[in-house]
């Protein structure tokens, strides 16, 4: 029996955008071939993200980052801090339950919840409320794929997907 594709979590969603502006500022590819990855990495598992929802807001975090005056910490680490906090923590419910005997939010939601301006917002808020100390920061070394509540999840297996260079020419 075929299972119904669902779309991506807005968190999720959020996530990949961060990872997406962290490859680019870490890794020596394109922004578009890191936006492709990520889009055929979440298109596996949710219903199709295009490039462009990728890349777009992508870009707008990138040019926000390179207008920020005496920047207290580097372009890759807001990156990370962002993907940190919308992995961790819910907005302003406080801290996101990921591991649930009977829910699972990695799942998918029935209607698109996510979208490029949220997630552009999102990510300011969470770089000036880091700057002004009001969240939690990343703690030294972490990484989203050495994350163990993330084990047998949806967002594991779009983390670690390694495309192919030829299909993402």
């Amino acid at each position: 029996m075929a299972t119904e594709k669902l779309y991506c979590p807005d968190f999720v969603y959020d996530i990949c955008v961060g990872l997406t502006v962290h490859e680019f500022l870490t890794r020596e590819l394109s922004l578009s071939m890191v936006s492709k990855k990520f889009s055929m990495a979440v298109s596996d598992h949710y219903f199709e993200i295009v490039e462009e929802e990728m890349s777009s807001p992508a870009e707008e975090i990138l040019r926000f980052m390179s207008e920020q005056k005496n920047p207290k910490y580097e372009a890759h680490e807001k990156a990370n801090f962002f993907v940190y906090n919308r992995l961790k923590f819910d907005g302003l419910k406080g801290q996101r339950k990921l591991k649930g005997m009977f829910s699972n939010p990695f799942k998918g939601d029935k209607e698109r919840k996510y979208n490029a301006e949220k997630t552009i917002k999102s990510f300011k808020a969470v770089v000036f409320a880091v700057r002004a100390g009001a969240i939690e920061k990343v703690p030294p070394g972490w990484s989203i794929k050495k994350e163990p509540d993330l084990e047998d999840s949806e967002l594991k297996e779009i983390v670690n997907k390694e495309v192919p260079i030829d299909d993402l020419l």
